[in-house]
C-alpha cells in the first residue's frame, strides 16, 4: 500500500527544454497553400518518438478544414499528413466517397510504428438489395497505415450482400458471435493499435431483439490473405468476471500495448454497482482477467472502496502497468458547464439551445488518479482532491452530432452532442523511475501536474498551468508577455520521459483588455528526473 509524501504549493515550474511539434505559424500539409494549424487535439507517442496528432487548419478568414498528421521527433523530415479531409476513402469504395471528419484523436502502437484513427465521410459503397433497389452505405470506419498506406481496418459494411442477396460481400467486417452478416453501427472512441492489430469499441444492433450492444473488438491489419476476420474480447451480455449472473452493460474504449488489452466495463455505465477495469489478450473471446474492480480497497485511504473508474487508461509501452481515474464514496458538489465561445457554429448554437443558462452537474467529491502493476498486483495512489490543492480532475467538453445534420448511416449511428467528461493521465516507464503525469484543477486553476517513484514518491512537480506559466517558455514564437490559457495531454502523451501536450495561450493588454493576441500549438519536451527542476510543491 502507497504511503504517499504530500505536499504543500509554492512556486511556480521552472522551464523545461520545450521543442515545437507544430503551431499557428505552420503550414498544414495536404491543405490549399496558405492553410496554417489553428486548433490542436493532444498528441499521443510511440517509445521512439513519434507523435501522432489530429489538428484543424485553415486560410486565416475560411473554412476550416484539417485532418491527421504524424511526425518524427528524431528525424530531419517536417510534419506528414496522414489523412485529410476531402481525401478518398481507402478501399471497398465504390462511390468515390472523402472524408469530412476525424472525431477522435490518432494512435499510435507504443513500441512500433503503426498509427489508426477513426473517420467519417460520405457513404463508400453502392449494393442491390433486390431488384432495381440499391442502397448507399459506410459513412464511418477505423483507418489504419501499415507501411504508411492507408487501409480499412473496421467499416460498417458488415451486412453488404452480393447479387444472389446471400451470400455477404464483407463478412470479415461483420460483428462476430452474432447472426451473421450483423453490421457495426459506430465505433466510439479512439482505437488502440499493438503490433499488427486494432483495437476497438464498437456498437451495434442485436438483430435478435433489436437492442443496441457495444463490445471491445480487434482484427489484423497487416496480414495478408486470407482476409482476417474481426475478433471479439468482450461485449454487453456477457458475464462480469467474479460476478456470476451479473453482466456488462457498457464497455469503454480500449488501450493495448504488448500483446495486452486494458478496458473499462460496468452492469450500468450511469450509476454502476459492479464493474472495473479488465485485461485480456489479444484473442478471440479471451478470459478476461480483473485488474480493479468497484467494491476493491482505494489504496492510502482506509475503509474507503472504489466506487467508479474513467475510460481513458493509459498504459506502460510492456503492458504490465495501467494509470487511471477512480472516485470512492457517494458525496460530490455542484459545478455548473457553460457553452464554450469558440467552435463549430452549430454546435455551439445547439449548445446554448439546450442550456441558455449553463448545465449544472453533480461531481464527485472524493476522486483521484491511480496506477495498478499488475506484476505485482499493488495499486498505487498518484494524486487525489483534498490535497496538494487538487479539486477535480475532470474535463467536461460539448461534442458529437448536431440533430438534423449527417444523414443516412450517420444520422442513425452518431451520437448526438451532449456534455461529456474525462480525466486525463498518462504513464511513463523507461528512461527513469515509472510517473504519470495528469490533468488536474488545482486552486482555482487548470494544469498538468507529474508524480515520480510510486511507491516513495518525490514532490508533485508542474508541467504547464494556465496563468502561471509565460507562453514564451513553450514556444518562441508565443505573444510576449503572454500566460498559457489551456493545456492538455492524452492517454499516450508520455512515453520514455517524453511528454507531449498541447497548449494555449493568451495575452491580455493591461490597458485595455480588449486588446488581446493569441497562440497554440503542441510541443514536447524530455522530463528530468527527480528534483532536477523545481516546481510549485516541496516537502513538509
Amino acid at each position: 500500500m502507497l504511503a504517499v509524501a504530500w505536499t504543500t504549493p509554492v512556486f511556480g515550474a521552472e522551464p523545461l527544454a520545450w521543442q515545437v511539434i507544430a503551431n499557428n505559424g505552420d503550414e498544414a500539409p495536404g491543405g490549399a497553400p496558405g492553410d496554417l494549424f489553428r486548433s490542436y487535439n493532444p498528441p499521443g507517442l510511440n517509445t521512439q518518438g513519434v507523435v501522432v496528432f489530429r489538428a484543424r487548419a485553415a486560410v486565416l478568414g475560411s473554412s476550416q478544414a484539417g485532418g491527421v498528421y504524424q511526425l518524427d521527433l528524431n528525424g530531419v523530415d517536417p510534419v506528414i499528413k496522414l489523412l485529410f479531409r476531402g481525401d478518398p476513402v481507402p478501399s471497398p469504395n465504390n462511390l468515390g466517397g472523402t472524408y469530412n471528419e476525424f472525431p477522435s484523436t490518432p494512435r499510435i502502437d507504443p513500441n512500433g510504428s503503426l498509427v489508426a484513427t477513426r473517420g467519417q465521410h460520405d457513404p463508400v459503397w453502392e449494393y442491390s438489395v433486390g431488384g432495381d433497389e440499391v442502397t448507399r452505405v459506410g459513412t464511418s470506419g477505423i483507418y489504419a497505415f501499415p507501411g504508411g498506406n492507408p487501409t480499412t481496418g473496421a467499416s460498417l459494411l458488415g451486412a453488404a450482400v452480393e447479387p444472389d442477396q446471400i451470400t455477404l460481400t464483407f463478412p470479415w467486417f461483420s460483428v462476430p458471435e452474432t447472426v451473421a452478416g450483423t453490421r457495426f453501427d459506430q465505433f466510439p472512441g479512439a482505437p488502440a493499435v499493438d503490433g499488427d492489430y486494432i483495437i476497438y469499441k464498437g456498437n451495434y444492433t442485436d438483430l435478435n431483439d433489436g437492442l443496441g450492444r457495444t463490445g471491445i473488438f480487434f482484427r489484423d491489419v497487416v496480414g495478408g490473405p486470407p482476409t482476417p476476420y474481426t475478433g471479439m474480447i468482450a461485449r454487453s451480455g456477457q458475464e462480469i468476471p467474479g460476478h456470476p449472473g451479473i453482466v456488462f452493460d457498457a464497455t469503454a474504449p480500449p488501450s493495448a500495448a504488448n500483446g495486452s488489452v486494458y478496458f473499462t466495463g460496468w452492469d450500468f455505465e450511469e450509476d454502476p454497482t459492479f464493474g472495473g477495469i479488465y485485461k485480456a489478450p489479444i484473442a478471440h473471446m479471451p478470459t478476461l482477467e480483473t485488474v480493479v474492480g468497484i467494491g476493491d480497497p482505494v489504496p492510502g485511504i482506509p475503509g474507503a472502496q472504489f466506487t467508479n473508474f474513467g475510460e481513458g487508461l493509459s498504459l506502460s509501452s510492456d503492458g504490465t502497468m495501467v494509470a487511471f481515474w477512480g472516485t470512492w464514496g457517494n458525496n460530490t458538489f455542484t459545478k455548473l458547464l457553460e457553452c464554450p465561445e469558440d467552435g463549430n457554429p452549430a454546435l455551439l448554437a445547439y449548445c446554448n439551445e439546450q442550456h441558455p443558462d449553463g448545465l449544472e452537474v453533480q461531481i464527485p467529491v472524493n476522486q483521484g488518479i491511480f496506477v495498478h502493476d499488475t506484476s505485482t498486483d499493488t495499486t498505487h495512489l498518484i494524486s487525489r482532491t483534498g490535497r496538494d490543492d487538487m479539486e477535480d480532475f475532470l474535463f467536461w467538453v460539448f461534442s458529437g452530432r448536431v440533430p438534423g445534420t449527417g444523414g443516412g448511416e450517420e444520422e442513425e449511428s452518431e451520437e448526438f452532442a451532449r456534455w461529456r467528461s474525462s480525466a486525463y493521465a498518462a504513464l511513463s516507464t523507461g528512461n527513469g523511475p515509472p510517473r504519470v503525469a495528469f490533468q488536474a484543477q488545482r486552486d482555482g486553476l487548470a494544469g498538468i501536474y507529474l508524480r515520480e517513484r510510486f511507491t516513495s514518491p518525490v514532490a508533485l512537480k508542474t508541467i504547464a498551468e494556465v496563468a502561471t506559466t509565460p507562453g514564451q517558455l513553450l514556444d518562441p514564437e508565443a505573444p510576449a508577455d503572454s500566460y498559457i490559457s489551456s493545456v492538455a495531454i492524452e492517454r499516450d502523451g508520455f512515453r520514455n520521459g517524453r511528454i507531449a501536450i498541447t497548449a494555449s495561450m493568451l495575452y491580455i493588454d493591461p490597458i485595455d483588455p480588449e486588446e488581446t493576441e493569441s497562440w497554440a500549438g503542441l510541443y514536447t519536451a524530455e522530463v528530468p528526473v527527480d528534483g532536477i527542476f523545481a516546481d510549485r510543491f516541496e516537502q513538509q
